[in-house]
C-alpha cells in the first residue's frame, strides 16, 4: 500500500506474525507479536488468527484467505482463546500505524467453527464463517460483510462462502439443491447481479476477479463464465482454457493463452480494453517459452517467463519480466525470482528464501 509493505506469516513458525515495512529501506513500521494478546476497541484482549495452512493444520484450507487492505484497513482474523472451542471475528488495523481501530465478533459463543476474511473490495470485507476447515465446501457456512472503515455489519447470507471482491463487488459461492452456485453481489447490500448455471464444486473454480471482471470455470473447464461485475453482463470470448486475469491501466483484461496456444505457434497473450472493445493478441514470444501474465499495475504487466522444452538458447529470459500491452518487454528479466506484488512504484519478490523490494523505474 503506498509506500508500505506488509507481510505475513501464515505458519506460525515466526514470532511477529504481522510485519509492516517501509518499501524504501525495509525498516519495520509496526508489527504484530505472536506472543502477546492485542488490546481491540469493544474487544478487549484477542489472539490474533493469521489463517494459514499450518493453523489449521490441513493440507488444503475450504477457501484462500485473503490478505489485502480496504483503504488504509487491513482486516485481520482472531480468536479470543487459544483452545478448540472459541469464540471469533475480525479485527480491522489501521495498516499506517498496526493500531486496532475495530473489532466485530462474528462467533459469540465458544465454537469449532472459525473466522477467515476472504474477499476485500473496496471500502468492504467479506468474513466466511465454516467448519470444519478441509478440502470441500462446508455443510455449512455464513458470509458476513463488514463496513471496512467502521467495522459495522452491512448484510449477511447463510450458505454463502466469500471468493472475490472488486471495487464495490463481491462474488459468492451460494449453496442450493443442486449445488454451489456462484454469484456475483452488489458488495454494500448483497443484492445479487449475475447467478451461474453450473455449479462449482470448489474454490480453485474461481480463475480470477480484476478490473471490473470475474472469471469462473467448471472443475472440467467445459464452461467459462466471465461476468462484468457491476452490471452481471456476460463477457463473450474464444480460448482454449479459463483465462487468467490481469488489470492494468487503462482499464483493460489481460490472459495469458498458456500452452494451448503455444502448442499452435510461439506463445502470446490476449489483452481486451474494457468495458467492451476487441481481444487482441499480445506479441508472440520465441519459442520454448511462455509469458505467465500475473499482475498489472499502471501501463505494465508483470509476469513470469517459463520455458516449455529442454534448451539453454533463450535460458537467460526465464524469470520475472515486464512487458507493455504490446508484449514487448520493459524491464530486465531476473532469472529465478517469484514475484509477490507490485504497484507502480515498487517490485516485491521474493529471492534466495528472502523478500526483496525493489523500486521501479519507469522505461
Amino acid at each position: 500500500m503506498g509506500d508500505l509493505v506488509v507481510l505475513f506469516d501464515g505458519t506460525g513458525v515466526e514470532k511477529v506474525r504481522v510485519a509492516c515495512l517501509k518499501a524504501a529501506d525495509g525498516s519495520q513500521v509496526w508489527g504484530i507479536d505472536d506472543t502477546k494478546q492485542l488490546s481491540v476497541p469493544g474487544l478487549g484482549d484477542v489472539w490474533l488468527c493469521v489463517v494459514g495452512r499450518g493453523v489449521y493444520e490441513s493440507p488444503d484450507v475450504i477457501q484462500e484467505p485473503t490478505v489485502g487492505c480496504a483503504g488504509d484497513i487491513l482486516p485481520i482474523s482472531f480468536v479470543a482463546d487459544r483452545n478448540a472451542r472459541t469464540s471469533s471475528g475480525i479485527v480491522g488495523v489501521d495498516v499506517r500505524d498496526g493500531r486496532p481501530v475495530w473489532g466485530f465478533r462474528a462467533v459469540a459463543d465458544a465454537s469449532a467453527e472459525r473466522t477467515m476474511v476472504t474477499a476485500v473490495a473496496g471500502c468492504v470485507v467479506l468474513a466466511t464463517v465454516s467448519a470444519p476447515y478441509g478440502p470441500q465446501w462446508p455443510d455449512r457456512a455464513t458470509t458476513i460483510a463488514l463496513d471496512a472503515r467502521t467495522g459495522r455489519e452491512l448484510w449477511r447470507g447463510a450458505g454463502v462462502i466469500g471468493l472475490a471482491g472488486d471495487g464495490e463487488s463481491v462474488v459468492v459461492a451460494r449453496k442450493t439443491d443442486g449445488g454451489w452456485r456462484p454469484e456475483v453481489r452488489d458488495a454494500q447490500t448483497g443484492t445479487p447481479r449475475w447467478t451461474g448455471e453450473h455449479s462449482i464444486d470448489g474454490p480453485y473454480q474461481h480463475v480470477a476477479t480484476v478490473a471490473d471482471h470475474t472469471v469462473l470455470s467448471t472443475k472440467d473447464r467445459r464452461v467459462t463464465d466471465i461476468v462484468r461485475l457491476s452490471t452481471g453482463d456476460q463477457l463473450d470470448f474464444e480460448a482454449d482454457a479459463p483465462p487468467g486475469l490481469v488489470g492494468s491501466e487503462p482499464p483493460m483484461l489481460v490472459w495469458d493463452s498458456g500452452v494451448a496456444w503455444w502448442a499452435k505457434g510461439p506463445n502470446g497473450f490476449v489483452t481486451q480494453t474494457l468495458p467492451k472493445g476487441s481481444p487482441t493478441k499480445g506479441k508472440k514470444r520465441p519459442k520454448g517459452l511462455e509469458f505467465h501474465a500475473l499482475h498489472g499495475a499502471g501501463p505494465y504487466i508483470w509476469g513470469t517467463y517459463k520455458t516449455t522444452q529442454e534448451s539453454t538458447e533463450h535460458d537467460d529470459l526465464a524469470g520475472t519480466i515486464a512487458v507493455d500491452r504490446t508484449g514487448q518487454p520493459r524491464s530486465a528479466t531476473q532469472p529465478g525470482v517469484v514475484l509477490a506484488d507490485v504497484s507502480e512504484k515498487w517490485l516485491v519478490v521474493g529471492k534466495n528464501g528472502y523478500v526483496e523490494v525493489q523500486r521501479i523505474k519507469p522505461s
